[in-house]
């Protein structure tokens, strides 16, 4: 593809020379290590890395065209574009360059602190149990037809999801639904992402160690739907009205929009559920219509994301009986309050949850699964948000019997500082050193959690979840906490 033509129409402000309109295309990389002849280099300003430092780079591999942000020198025969935000003209032009794949499909993009994972699932399940050919890209995996790929982010940069969904299109994919990251949209991913649907689950404190405060964290998630979602008149906005900011958004949303919750007054809303041993039941008015089903999965925040999963259904038109179907076909979702049974007389359940708000949905799940004692493994990330490690340590201490303080993804930081911090939350909330203890080594403090629990106890493993590994360091390592479960499991 001629460089002209690839520019034409796609809202990159500079005006090109007759002879680099000319330049033939091969390809878009923002990356200097995977640059090949003929190709287009992106210079993005990353968080951690400036691309403009690798710009020799991608001329010696044989780049064509550079965009850049900063005023660089001059290359023999390579056009240098200089435009004022170099990550909006890659997911412009990356767009483009595959045919604007997103304007062929419909896509459903849902953001919040919490269930992002869950929801997604289970809209996947639903439009499958509605005959749709579906695409997921997410925090566990990038999947659709025969392609199946282990996450490397929530959500990947636009030239990756430009790719994907060039590819979902070649195998004839309808209907995407993925996760959508307050990172994504800060930092314009999404960006050329044709969306139809956006679904809101909650907030609550997370990222703060990017967006430093609350207010520009809610900011950012506002900004999906009022000038993402809001920008195309068709598309529909899903706010859960439980949660204080998606009234707000719900309220703010210029297009048509439904809304769900358990304790407002609601599009979809839950007139009645009880949890069972292998599951929970629930009593749904969807618009009018009286719905009833069984989900294997369990606890109120699950509750919620079904039946965010369910709006995003009705905004499409499928049936109430398709509905429950689809919810009823999950069973599980990867490390989202995933029980571990090799037989043992109590609980052990391991869960992603690695914010306040998190511990504290699934504590009191855990609390509505037994009535033996609740024993806590968590830890806090490093190189993130240290405001949250105390608060996650008092939310832990209020709700469990007992606590082991471990590490999680320490990073670069000290582990027993990370620790601490933690424990200074337990002893707020009158967690005495006789209920809890420090072991940093994962492994050991599963396998004594485990050892300590009694008949009807219950184990939960927060903070990893699906993760395989842990980031000690700079060394990233094997490590799997259901994994590890099952192999100490097997010899208690």
């Amino acid at each position: 593809m001629q460089f002209g033509k690839l520019c034409q129409n796609a809202q990159i402000p500079c005006s090109l020379a007759p002879k680099d309109q000319a330049i033939e295309i091969t390809g878009l990389e923002d990356d200097s290590r995977k640059v090949a002849p003929g190709n287009i280099f992106f210079a993005i300003k990353g968080w951690k890395v400036n691309g403009h430092l690798f710009i020799s780079d991608a001329v010696e591999k044989g780049a064509k065209v550079l965009v850049v942000q900063d005023k660089i020198p001059t290359y023999n025969d390579v056009a240098i574009i200089q435009v004022p935000d170099t990550r909006e003209a890659l997911a412009h032009l990356a767009h483009r360059f595959y045919n604007s794949p997103t304007e062929q499909m419909t896509v459903i993009g849902v953001t919040g602190t919490n269930g992002k994972t869950t929801v997604t699932y289970l809209i996947e399940s639903i439009l499958g149990m509605a005959g749709q050919q579906v695409g997921l890209i997410g925090t566990i995996e990038y999947r659709y037809g025969s392609t199946r790929l282990k996450a490397s982010n929530t959500t990947p940069s636009p030239l990756l999801l430009a790719q994907h969904f060039s590819k979902m299109c070649d195998q004839q994919i309808d209907t995407v639904v993925l996760e959508v990251s307050s990172h994504a949209i800060h930092q314009k991913r999404i960006l050329g992402i044709q969306f139809d649907i956006g679904v809101f689950t909650n907030i609550s404190q997370d990222h703060l160690d990017y967006h430093k405060t609350m207010d520009e964290y809610v900011a950012v998630k506002r900004s999906f739907f009022l000038d993402y979602l809001g920008a195309r008149p068709q598309a529909i906005g899903i706010f859960n009205l439980d949660d204080p900011h998606g009234k707000e958004f719900s309220e703010a949303y210029p297009h048509q929009k439904l809304t769900y919750g358990l304790n407002s007054p609601a599009d979809i809303r839950v007139k009645n559920y009880s949890f069972q041993p292998d599951g929970t039941y629930i009593s749904l008015d969807i618009q009018g219509t009286d719905a009833h089903l069984f989900s294997p999965l369990l606890g109120v925040f699950n509750i919620m994301n079904i039946l965010a999963a369910m709006a995003a259904g009705v905004a499409l038109q499928i049936p109430a009986e398709l509905l429950c179907k689809g919810v009823e076909k999950v069973c599980t979702i990867p490390g989202r309050f995933e029980r571990v049974t090799c037989g043992q007389a109590f609980y052990v359940i391991v869960d992603y949850a690695h914010t306040p708000d998190a511990l504290h949905r699934v504590l009191v799940n855990a609390r509505q699964l037994t009535a033996g004692k609740i024993i806590t493994v968590f830890g806090c990330g490093g190189d993130r948000d240290q405001s949250k490690r105390p608060i996650m340590g008092r939310m832990v201490g209020e709700m469990s019997d007992y606590a082991i303080i471990t590490n999680d993804n320490p990073r670069t930081e000290d582990p027993l500082t990370i620790a601490k911090a933690a424990e200074k939350g337990l002893l707020d909330a009158s967690m005495t050193p006789e209920r809890h203890q420090i072991i940093l080594d994962r492994r050991e403090a599963i396998a004594q959690a485990l050892q300590r629990a009694q008949p009807n106890d219950l184990v939960l493993i927060a903070g990893k979840g699906h993760e395989d590994y842990q980031i000690i360091g700079t060394t990233t390592q094997k490590f799997d906490d259901k994994a590890v479960a099952i192999e100490i499991l097997q010899v208690l």
